[in-house]
């Protein structure tokens, strides 16, 4: 609810989805009765409203207690639920989410964390949405948040860097320089910090973990895919005239495509919470869910505390 695309063609690929998977996984649907299909191969929850891209987050918070989002994490808080899948308003979610469901020690903001792909693996961005403030103090939350996910993922000492406009130390904004000198100042560090990196170096796959704010990291991560659409949609047009193979751009396709990819993890909440792009069509939907019973199933959210407990001793501010 609340997304770009008509309830009714998610509803259809999702029911599709649930045919496929274990007895022992359940799909709930959670949405107005209007949206109530009979037969349905998934559990449908009804809610009274939801809240739409164009509200203000904070307003809809107070006034629509019963939308999809706030039922939704309130059935995660409640355990009726293991994971939460949402391409509804961000605002309204990454809010909920923080009052609903608690933080990790430590932490005063949650961050949406996206994989994209290098040269040379995945860099884990964040944050990509979730806080638009660019403090410093944040900015090195997110780099313990960024290290403790890639620790778990096997690299022992991830690299972090900070996204900027240029790689000298004295580039960017008063708040990113201060970043900087807290990141490269950090004793015993979980993480080892490279320093700034501009955009066009992200792909090289010289980091594990990119540290920015919600805007640049939305702008960077969005603008990254619809380049990244432009050239497979050029590649596709190029291999009717035969001088590609289909099979070549078809594995370029999965490693690029972002729908290939789950959607963003709500990192530094206590549950899983995973959120998708507003115009996510069916495919993004399905990556999301994926993703979501992954991470439940392997428990990551709890080792994900667990690692960032261990590593971060900084007060909250």
């Amino acid at each position: 609810m609340g997304s770009d695309h008509s309830p009714n063609l998610l509803l259809d690929a999702i029911e599709n989805y649930a045919l496929s998977i274990p007895d022992d996984i359940q799909l709930v649907v959670i949405g107005t009765p209007n949206w109530a299909k009979a037969n349905c191969s998934v559990k449908f929850h009804p809610c009274a409203e939801f809240i739409g891209m164009g509200e203000n987050p904070l307003h809809a918070l107070r006034h629509k207690r019963k939308s999809s989002i706030a039922i939704g994490l309130r059935l995660l808080k409640e355990g009726a639920i293991d994971a939460f899948v949402s391409a509804g308003n961000t605002g309204a979610l990454v809010s909920s989410a923080k009052m609903i469901l608690g933080l990790f020690p430590n932490l005063s903001r949650p961050a949406l964390l996206a994989l994209m792909p290098t040269k040379k693996g995945t860099v884990a961005v964040l944050d990509v949405g979730a806080n638009l403030q660019e403090k410093s103090s944040l900015l090195v939350q997110f780099a313990y948040l960024g290290a403790a996910y890639q620790k778990i993922q096997g690299i022992d000492t991830p690299r972090a860097g900070l996204l900027n406009i240029g790689s000298e130390p004295l580039k960017g904004t008063s708040e990113r320089r201060l970043a900087y000198q807290k990141l490269n100042n950090i004793n015993a560090a979980p993480f080892d910090f490279k320093g700034n990196f501009e955009g066009k170096s992200i792909f090289d796959g010289e980091i594990d973990v990119l540290v920015t704010d919600g805007f640049t990291g939305n702008v960077f991560l969005k603008t990254a895919e619809g380049i990244t659409s432009f050239i497979l949609d050029q590649l596709n047009s190029q291999s009717s005239k035969e001088t590609l193979k289909t099979d070549d751009i078809a594995e370029l396709r999965f490693r690029l495509y972002h729908t290939e990819y789950p959607g963003a993890l709500l990192t530094g909440v206590k549950k899983t919470v995973i959120k998708c792009h507003g115009h996510a069509n069916p495919e993004n939907i399905i990556q999301g869910i994926k993703g979501a019973i992954e991470f439940t199933s392997n428990h990551f959210v709890q080792k994900l505390q667990k690692q960032y407990e261990l590593t971060n001793p900084l007060p909250k501010t």
